[in-house]
């Protein structure tokens, strides 16, 4: 059997693929960047109980923050800590997410997700992309994207009074609360990420719908376009956020003539499948 891992900073999702089944199961994500050592061998510790004692001969684990060698290293010294005499692969998110739209074909594969990336992938790798810069820096389009613009807006009285008050009581927290949670707690990523929940449950408002055309195009304008002849390549998109506002995402894209292949909620369906046939 061979166990495929699509992780990202919030969830990874995980396939036990064999010639005639696949199963599906989520533990949290695995970014080596957010969390640190024995929290990620917890976390393993945890996948091999649900594994219950399947053999497993091969693990390929495609990880939101492996793109150094140095991560990829820890990734792979960890998988072959937890799972004895198995073949071990790593590599980054953004490949599996190439994998999953296009097979072992030619296009570029954007993750809008938790945190969001992109590259020109040849058929067997990424072989060019934009800077990611993380969700401080960078991230545009991303759910942590969309929530710091979204939460800025808020606490600087600049949504509608609905809105304002539909957060009030969905959420009953205030300033002082949300401060705490971006800047004094872990996995300040994640808490931004979640009020794409809410952004999307009020899309129908204007001002929200403004905040996720805006993310997708700056996104757009900073990564997409400096991709050569875009107009003229395979493009797909992954990610809870992608497939959430797809009809924004559609719609941005056509203004800068940029035809969509397919968006994808979740690469690991994709994954199993691509993994099966090999």
């Amino acid at each position: 059997m061979i166990l495929i891992a699509d992780s990202g900073s919030t969830k990874t999702e995980w396939a036990l693929v064999s010639k005639n089944h696949t199963e599906i199961f989520e533990t949290t994500g695995m970014n080596p960047y957010f969390l640190t050592q024995p929290e990620l061998e917890k976390i393993l510790e945890h996948v091999n109980k649900k594994l219950k004692g399947d053999t497993v001969s091969k693990v390929v684990f495609f990880g939101a923050g492996c793109n150094s060698s140095e991560k990829m290293g820890l990734m792979k010294m960890l998988l072959k800590k937890s799972f004895l005499n198995c073949e071990i692969e790593v590599n980054s998110d953004l490949v599996g997410a190439a994998k999953a739209l296009f097979g072992k074909n030619k296009g570029i594969a954007v993750i809008l997700g938790t945190g969001a990336n992109s590259g020109y992938f040849n058929g067997k790798e990424i072989s060019f992309k934009t800077e990611s810069l993380g969700y401080i820096l960078g991230d545009e389009g991303s759910g942590a994207y969309l929530g710091k613009q979204f939460i800025t807006k808020l606490l600087y009285n600049e949504l509608p009074k609905e809105i304002e008050n539909d957060f009030t009581k969905e959420y009953k927290i205030r300033k002082p609360e949300i401060l705490e949670n971006i800047y004094q707690k872990p996995n300040a990523n994640r808490y931004l990420a979640s009020f794409a929940v809410f952004i999307k449950k009020h899309i129908g408002n204007s001002e929200v719908k403004k905040i996720v055309k805006d993310a997708f195009n700056v996104h757009i304008v900073n990564h997409l376009l400096k991709y050569p002849n875009i107009q003229n390549e395979n493009v797909g998109f992954v990610g809870s956020v992608a497939n959430s506002f797809s009809h924004i995402l559609k719609n941005c894209c056509i203004i800068h003539r940029i035809k969509i292949q397919l968006i994808i909620a979740k690469p690991i369906e994709k994954l199993a499948e691509f993994y099966k046939t090999q």
